[in-house]
This record gives structure tokens, C-alpha cells and sequence, in this order.
């Protein structure tokens, strides 16, 4: 040691960093203890179609974890990324189990696709004319109508180099559709019920209506497994239509204000392609051969469902935990009526074209 260094004083050692794979899994493991919870809770509730489906109760009971002081800012950033990339799984996890090729032979196709544009263009006309009504600005309205229209606040968010709104309305928007999305989550199931709609029928209202992907498939869950079959299927043909959806504003946009916008354009999610090709194997009967677990056999495809099932309760707890209804209430009241009625009038225009053409 030389002359010039401290005598006696211990170098100080650096903290050990934290295992970022360890505490990577803890909102994994949460997650998925919640979604067990879930699923062993549903057979002991009575049957009834009024009864949440476990990917409902696994979002509640997150909701109800995550409000416990300190939850939330422990598990917040990591339930967002368990969110994020459970979705896609269930997505094609599930859709090993669709009848793909029954769908397009029953002439179900035309229809549905029918069905689908009406749903689109009702929230959409929807939010621009109750917009225009409560003096909302049009780039807000154009928002709304992306999030009710086709999946919550991925669309937004891909809308939002087209129509560039304010960060304002921006904010406010993807409140609104949070709101709402949770709120049809509970609302839908008895509203169909009501109006003589359920199994598949009450599974495709609610992939026609329901604002996200993942508020769309576990209330289409309520109605059953069909129910979550068409669920998946009408949300996904909502979601590929976003291309076209970012092309049309694209373009008015651009009539309105004389120039071409500066928006980039979307393209389809590579879990909706791969959804199609899980379709497909089982179209080609590739998921038809039978797997026995303990003393259960089913076949692959079957097996795969119930993963997806599972996984889709995970990301419904995570985004529970991180759902702070605190924040969700603190939006504009305009906007907030006009997103309200923009998806009003789509389950309106919707339940009885699903009554009559499905």
C-alpha cells in the first residue's frame, strides 16, 4: 500500500446486483398462482351462466391484490411485461382448438365478416358523431372510435402517428377505453343473457364488442369453450382489421388537410398470423392425435386449449394487479360520454345482427 492511500480503512465492496432472472419471475409466479386459484375456485361456484369465468375471477382477484399497499409498486413494471407476452400465447394457444374449416363451410364467413364491419362502423360513426356532439376535438373522437372499434389501446396507440392528438386527449383516451373495456368485461354477459344470446352466439357478441384482446377472450369465456372459440376468432378478424383502419384515416386525414400525413402504417400482429396457422394444423387434423396426462386423455389440441385457458387467466391477473381504478375514474367527462356511447351504439347495431345472421 502506498503512502497516499487511507491506513486502516477497509475498501469499501460494491452491492451485489440483484438477479434480474429472480426477480423477473416473481410477477410470473404471482400471476400464475392467481390464475390456479381461479381455476380451482369455478367448479365450486354454482353453474350458472351468470357465474364469471376464471379469467374474470383471476382479474378481479388481481384488482383486489394489487389494491393491498405496496403491491402495485413492487409488481407494477413486471406485470406489464407478463401482460404483454402471455397474451399472444393464449392467442395461438387456443386457436389450435377452432373448427376453422366448419366456420368457413357453415357460410359462418360471410356473415361473420358482415357482422364485423357493421360492429366497426357503428363505434366509429358512433364516436365521431357524439364527439361532434360534445364538442370534442375530432383527433379525440378519431381515437375513441380506433379503440372501441378494434382492440382497446393497441389501436390507439397505432393510430396515433396518423392523427396526432394532443398529449391531452391522448391520455384521456386511453382512460376512457381502460374504463369501459373492464366495465363490459362485467356488463356484456348478463346484457346478452337477457336478449336470449349465449354459447357461441354470446361468445362472438363479445369478440365483435369488447374493447382489448384480453377483456374480449375472458368474457367470451363466460359463455362457455364455444363461447371463447368464437370470442377469439371475431376479436382477431377485429384486430387484422386495423391495417385497414389506419389506412382509411390515413387518407381523410390527408383530404382534410390538403398534404400527406406523416403516420406510419400498422401491420398485422404476428400472434393474429400465427393464430391462423394453429387454425390451420387442426383444420389439417396435424393436433388430432391423443396425449394422456395422469389419467386424463385428450387430444393435442384439446391440451393446448387448456394452456391457453391458464394463460390467459395469468395475464388477466396481472392486469389486475396493475389496474388502478383510482385512475381509471379521473377521466373527462365528455369523452367519457362519448365512449360510452360510441360503444353503445355498436352493441346495439351488434346483438341483433348476432341474433339473426349467426
Amino acid at each position: 500500500m502506498s503512502d497516499t492511500e487511507p491506513k486502516g480503512q477497509p475498501v469499501p465492496e460494491l452491492p451485489k446486483p440483484k438477479s434480474p432472472t429472480a426477480a423477473g419471475l416473481v410477477p410470473w409466479l404471482v400471476a400464475a398462482a392467481i390464475a390456479g386459484g381461479a381455476a380451482a375456485l369455478k367448479p365450486q361456484l354454482p353453474d350458472s351462466d351468470y357465474v364469471p369465468s376464471p379469467s374474470v375471477l383471476a382479474l378481479v382477484a388481481g384488482m383486489i391484490i394489487g389494491a393491498v399497499p405496496g403491491v402495485r409498486a413492487k409488481l407494477g413494471a413486471g406485470v406489464k411485461k407478463v401482460s404483454k407476452q402471455a397474451i399472444p400465447y393464449a392467442v395461438v394457444a387456443i386457436g389450435f382448438s377452432l373448427e376453422f374449416g366448419e366456420f368457413i363451410r357453415s357460410g359462418e364467413a360471410l356473415s361473420g365478416l358482415i357482422i364485423v364491419l357493421c360492429a366497426m362502423s357503428s363505434a366509429f360513426a358512433g364516436a365521431l358523431f357524439f364527439g361532434r356532439l360534445f364538442g370534442l376535438n375530432p383527433r379525440a373522437s378519431m381515437l375513441l372510435g380506433a379503440g372501441t372499434a378494434v382492440c382497446g389501446n393497441s389501436a390507439i396507440m397505432a393510430v396515433v402517428p396518423t392523427v396526432e392528438p394532443s398529449d391531452e386527449d391522448l391520455g384521456l383516451s386511453i382512460g376512457v377505453i381502460n374504463l369501459l373495456g373492464v366495465v363490459m368485461v362485467f356488463a356484456l354477459p348478463p346484457l346478452a343473457i337477457a336478449f336470449g344470446v349465449d354459447g357461441a352466439r354470446g361468445g362472438a357478441l363479445a369478440g365483435l364488442t369488447v374493447h382489448a384482446v384480453p377483456q374480449s377472450f375472458s368474457t367470451g369465456e363466460v359463455f362457455g369453450d364455444a363461447g371463447l372459440d368464437k370470442a377469439t376468432l371475431y376479436k382477431l378478424v377485429r384486430v387484422a382489421m386495423l391495417v385497414p383502419v389506419v389506412v382509411i384515416l390515413s387518407l381523410v386525414l390527408a383530404q382534410i388537410r390538403g398534404a400527406k400525413t406523416s403516420g406510419k402504417r400498422a401491420g398485422i400482429p404476428i400472434f393474429v398470423i400465427l393464430f391462423v396457422l394453429a387454425a390451420g394444423a387442426r383444420a389439417a387434423g396435424l393436433v388430432d392425435s391423443i396425449i394422456e396426462i395422469g389419467e386424463t386423455a385428450k387430444p393435442l389440441w384439446e391440451w393446448a386449449k387448456v394452456l391457453g385457458k391458464f394463460v390467459l387467466a395469468m395475464a388477466l391477473a396481472a392486469i389486475g394487479i396493475g389496474l388502478d381504478v383510482r385512475t381509471l375514474v379521473r377521466v373527462g367527462p365528455r369523452m367519457l360520454i362519448v365512449g360510452i356511447a360510441a360503444v353503445g351504439l355498436m352493441v346495439a347495431v351488434t346483438l341483433p345482427l348476432v341474433r339473426t345472421m349467426l
